[in-house]
């Protein structure tokens, strides 16, 4: 990713002053400084009572952390931790950007407390090849968002911002345990809440079970299954009701003719759409809406 320095410098300064402190629902953190250097070359021994987490871009050069030495090059993303000494050496300059941060422990939960003061003796420090990592991607993701957030900016930025600190846990933690295990197939629910979307989104189609079975990619068994066991009704019940409920929506909040409202919902003929109409709401739409005009009127 191509910066300028000025254009690098203007990114991070909207980070300074807008992202500093971070507040999740398990994490908080204080940013001391967002930062990035097109040119970093050999700097002092020194430590910091922080997190300091750095990612190169382009260069070569190396870490040097006590008795370690390790190079770093493109894709290297790296951890100085809290009161250790540490170095980059580098001839030639690295292109590399950096942020500084600590937990805030009055405002996070115990175990993210807790997995990041683990973090700080953490055998994992130097990752190469990182630049698929889910915090890389953030990473150069959050750089490029400050160019755009206009609007949202809490969302697009803080939280951006937010979620780049907290993965840089999963990615340094030696306790990550096993991974979760992924469902191959959706859940139950899944399902049957995406086969309401299409439904509620598609009333004025056909809507056979086959098709959306089809567009679901199960069987239309298994689907006619899943209504009874999810919602208590049959597929083909819950199809007209939502027909019918889309219908009163329509009939108390536009001008449109019975017939018209009757195509919308999916009915062939008026006669039937009627038909169906007084089955669930006790008489016919006509009557139905006359009705409620009255008792508006009175108030």
């Amino acid at each position: 990713m191509e910066f300028t320095q000025q254009e690098l410098n203007h990114k991070n300064a909207i980070l300074n002053d807008y992202a500093a402190n971070l507040n999740g629902s398990d994490l908080s953190f204080y940013v001391h400084y967002w930062g990035g250097e097109r040119k970093l070359y050999t700097n002092h021994v020194h430590k910091h009572s922080f997190f300091e987490i750095c990612y190169v871009l382009d260069g070569e050069g190396a870490y040097e952390e006590g008795a370690n030495r390790l190079p770093i090059g493109p894709g290297t993303l790296f951890m100085s931790r809290p009161h250790l000494k540490h170095q980059i050496v580098s001839e030639d300059g690295l292109y590399i950007v950096f942020v500084a941060f600590e937990l805030i422990p009055s405002d996070s939960s115990e175990e993210g407390v807790r997995r990041f003061q683990s973090l700080e003796k953490s055998r994992v420090f130097l990752l190469q090849n990182a630049q698929a990592l889910p915090a890389v991607l953030m990473w150069l993701a959050l750089l490029k968002q400050t160019e755009v957030a206009q609007r949202f900016f809490d969302d697009g930025v803080l939280g951006l911002a937010c979620a780049l600190l907290t993965s840089f846990e999963n990615a340094f933690s030696d306790q990550r345990g096993p991974a979760r295990t992924v469902p191959v197939q959706p859940s139950a629910s899944t399902l049957v809440h995406r086969a309401k979307l299409y439904i509620r989104d598609n009333l004025a189609q056909e809507l056979k079970l086959s098709s959306v079975a089809d567009y679901l990619h199960v069987s239309p068994r298994h689907l006619s299954r899943l209504f009874g066991e999810e919602l208590g009704q049959s597929y083909s019940t819950y199809v007209r009701r939502e027909r019918i409920r889309q219908a009163v929506t329509l009939l108390t909040t536009t001008e449109w003719s019975i017939k018209r409202i009757a195509e919308e919902t999916g009915f062939d003929t008026v006669h039937y759409f009627t038909t169906v109409f007084k089955s669930e709401m006790g008489e016919p739409p006509g009557q139905f809406l006359k009705k409620l005009r009255e008792h508006t009127d009175m108030f």
